[in-house]
């Protein structure tokens, strides 16, 4: 597996180190650690500029260097090996086009802001890469790694019977979980709650075939998962708003990680991201996995 993990010495991205190192990843990992340089322009044109904004330029530059050499250093036992990349321009494109370039699986970055408000207000990095890199994202929020330091990670897969929650499925069944983990798969199922409205839906004989679907879709889950880990339960709610049943089951829970599957392979699809994966990517207190098959080469 091909991680490219984003890195810019912040207490963000130092959550996303903290969570990847978490990551029971099934097979020897090829990970890449970028850090993206604001000041592409000025580096190329620095004989324009006096000799103080080259010698400030020298200084970002080796503390960009240092940071790498430590990311790094982090990571030296990891089964796999370890690149650092020093990119430069705008941090998201830079990292999609690296993404992309590179043929990677994953692209882990760190979001700011744990309030509603900043969630809400979610970084324009964060928010970019997740709709338009061509692999999956994982986007980590600080809220976990004092709580979890010795506690199993809870994850929610939201899964709707689809190709694209199918694969999030089989993303998170090729890790060897163990007793590392507890998750939760989560069915939601829409239902009309006008007075009279909802009653009449689940009478019919459409309702009986979406439960059903859905309740064959749970099981296959379940099952699938079970074989990595013994701790997997499901969760089957009805309601008039998926996006705020998935928001209050992770709350619930008090789950770490939501994990969704994407539909679409182009840059328009990608674009796209979905009105469901984006709120909960906006307004979720915990990371957030968008599982997204990567385009055949």
């Amino acid at each position: 597996m091909k991680v490219l993990l984003a890195t810019d010495g912040s207490a963000a991205s130092r959550e996303a180190d903290w969570f990847l190192e978490r990551l029971p990843f099934p097979e020897p990992t090829q990970l890449i650690i970028a850090n993206v340089a604001l000041v592409p322009a000025l580096a190329q044109m620095r004989r324009e500029f006096p000799q103080s904004v080259n010698e400030m330029l020298d200084q970002y530059h080796a503390r960009a260097e240092s940071l790498l050499v430590e990311e790094a250093a982090r990571f030296e036992g990891i089964n796999g090996t370890v690149e650092t990349y020093p990119l430069a321009g705008h941090p998201a494109d830079e990292l999609v086009r690296f993404g992309e370039e590179s043929h990677c699986d994953l692209i882990v970055l760190g979001a700011r802001g744990m309030t509603p408000t900043q969630r809400f207000l979610l970084g324009s990095v964060s928010l970019k890469v997740a709709k338009h890199a061509p692999c999956s994202v994982l986007v980590t929020r600080p809220h976990q790694s004092g709580r979890l330091a010795d506690q199993p990670l809870k994850i929610v897969i939201c899964h709707d019977g689809s190709e694209a929650s199918r694969q999030a499925v089989e993303t998170m069944a090729r890790f060897h979980w163990g007793e590392q983990v507890e998750i939760t798969v989560l069915s939601v199922v829409t239902v009309i709650m006008h007075p009279g409205m909802a009653i009449y839906q689940k009478t019919g004989a459409l309702w009986e075939n979406e439960k059903r679907q859905a309740n064959e879709a749970l099981a296959w889950a379940v099952d699938h998962l079970r074989e990595t880990t013994s701790h997997v339960n499901s969760e089957h709610r009805e309601t008039e708003s998926i996006d705020d049943e998935i928001l209050s089951v992770i709350e619930e829970l008090g789950a770490d990680l939501v994990v969704l599957g994407h539909r679409g392979l182009s840059r328009i699809d990608r674009f796209f991201l979905g009105s469901t994966s984006e709120n909960v990517l906006r307004h979720a207190p915990c990371s957030v996995w968008i599982v997204r098959e990567k385009p055949e080469a």
